[in-house]
């Protein structure tokens, strides 16, 4: 007991002369990851960058959507197959603005990927894209960078989980030979930030306290 009491009036006094206990610090952490690729139609004849601009894109067009996860956190998870029973996915873009050999499209409704075992990844309306030209019949896009994280992703069995990085981009790179894209998202859990055990120094101290009166 003596030994106890040691320990809790060390704690207290740490409080008492402004010191403090922390746990161990610790970041997000990656928990599972949802990687996706495959085709689109034709649409590079569409993109004429200007004022009122728009073109849309239908992916996988052709069934072969490659998928690759990490963790199975995904419910029900995938089965590992190549093809996942991926519906096709229609979107349309509208010209925001150009800078230099680059320009912006946005998104006008949401692009869904819906897969068979009931995963979903979304990017909204308003979502950004910085595309351009990389030869006479060749056009490509990624997610703009300056905007915070779009993705949405449901179907998984954690917790607690948000979006903490994403990817997409696609391209037409043969005229009315059509285009592929690649996506990736990457899901994290939240872990708190260093807490500090301030309180456990008051509570010991109180029981240190407590402890006196009745023994005197």
């Amino acid at each position: 007991m003596k030994n106890l009491l040691k320990y809790a009036f060390a704690l207290s006094a740490a409080t008492v002369f402004g010191g403090s206990v922390f746990a161990p610090a610790q970041a997000a952490t990656v928990v599972g990851s949802l990687a996706f690729s495959d085709g689109t139609d034709d649409w590079f004849s569409q993109v004429d960058p200007g004022a009122g601009d728009t073109f849309y894109i239908e992916f996988n067009p052709f069934d072969l959507n490659f998928v690759t996860t990490q963790n199975g956190f995904f419910t029900p998870p995938f089965d590992g197959s190549p093809v996942q029973g991926v519906a096709a996915s229609k979107a349309h873009f509208e010209y925001v603005s150009s800078s230099g050999s680059e320009f912006t499209y946005a998104l006008i409704n949401d692009l869904v990927f819906d897969y068979s075992n009931g995963a979903s990844v979304t990017w909204g309306a308003g979502t950004e894209f910085m595309g351009m030209f990389n030869g006479p019949d060749s056009v490509e896009f990624m997610l703009s960078e300056d905007q915070p994280i779009s993705a949405i992703v449901e179907g998984i069995g954690e917790t607690g989980f948000k979006v903490i990085a994403e990817t997409l981009q696609f391209s037409d790179t043969e005229a009315g030979g059509g285009g592929t894209y690649n996506s990736q998202v990457d899901i994290g859990v939240h872990i708190p930030e260093p807490t500090t055990l301030f309180g456990l120094g008051v509570v010991t101290a109180g029981l240190v306290t407590s402890r006196r009166q009745k023994n005197s």
